[in-house]
């Protein structure tokens, strides 16, 4: 049975706050210049809102919010901290020497380089991703990671200097959109035990995900997808953060960034949650060794 991603419920509670949470757009601006701190949606419905509920709630405190799909807020002149839910909200122009705290947004880069922006990230902690794939998959020594080369960091190289110790390769593969996939894939044949496709935006789509799970079933080549819920749709796992814990990690670095604590360009959230596709595992016969419990069901 596929384990399933847990996901934020609070669509009653969120219908009666709502209009109180996202009041940006007639938040007094005597009020707004005395706030420190500010929450901005690219959108105060959905993933986001629902990400933003968990925050305010590890928060412990009422924070201004403000919907960019509603308007452009009128931010607080004191503004010393701003945590962005999603790339429309990260993108937006903060005041100059206000610390830039961002999640929901994979592949986005800041313009400037960074320095005062700090990204939550999409992606699991290197080490303990490698260590949750190599239990699972006993025999992987080369791990091809795919990821978009125009947005493209420094994940690789960090999990290639965490993959080394385990007696793992990582096989970097950047690929210019999905359309590449197909000749991607062929050149990996019988070069990689397993391939990992990170939470790219630009390379996800129906028809990609599909060319990946058939691939990856008729090579006997496990498949790991970028997040839980797209691992129902053709991969034998996924190991990513939930979208709570990345509420949880930004709320702790907005207290940080408030008392004036130094931020690193990344953090990654404590733990990361591993999602099974047993029924493909099974279907496609994969080098992939399921818990006892899931093999039973």
């Amino acid at each position: 049975m596929l384990k399933r991603l847990k996901e934020i419920h609070f669509a009653l509670w969120g219908r009666a706050v709502l209009p109180l949470l996202l009041a940006g757009s007639v938040l007094d601006p005597a009020a707004a210049g005395a706030q420190e701190a500010a929450a901005v949606l690219s959108k105060g419905s959905g993933l986001y809102f629902e990400t933003f509920l968990a925050f305010q709630k590890a928060l412990g405190r009422p924070i201004s919010s403000f919907d960019l799909s509603k308007d452009k807020p009128l931010l607080p002149s004191g503004l010393k901290a701003a945590v962005t839910f999603g790339a429309t909200a990260a993108a937006f122009e903060y005041p100059p020497k206000a610390r830039i705290i961002y999640l929901l947004a994979p592949g986005y880069r800041p313009k400037n380089g960074g320095g005062r922006f700090t990204n939550i990230s999409a992606l699991p902690e290197p080490a303990q991703a490698i260590a949750t794939y190599k239990e699972l998959q006993p025999g992987l020594k080369r791990l091809a990671v795919l990821f978009n080369k125009s947005s493209s960091g420094n994940y690789a190289s960090f999990l290639a200097e965490a993959a080394g110790p385990l007696g793992v390769e990582i096989l970097p593969v950047g690929l210019g959109g999905p359309l590449e996939f197909p000749d991607k894939l062929r050149g990996l044949a019988g070069k990689a035990d397993a391939f990992w496709l990170l939470p790219e935006p630009a390379l996800i789509n129906k028809t990609s995900l599909m060319v990946l799970a058939e691939f990856s079933c008729s090579n006997k080549i496990p498949f790991y997808a970028p997040s839980g819920g797209l691992s129902e749709l053709g991969a034998a796992a996924s190991f990513a953060p939930t979208f709570a814990e990345a509420a949880v990690t930004a709320a702790a670095a907005l207290e940080k960034a408030l008392a004036g604590k130094p931020l690193p360009e990344t953090i990654y959230v404590a733990r990361s949650e591993l999602t099974l596709n047993a029924a493909f595992v099974a279907r496609c016969g994969l080098p992939v060794k399921l818990p006892a419990a899931v093999e039973a069901r």
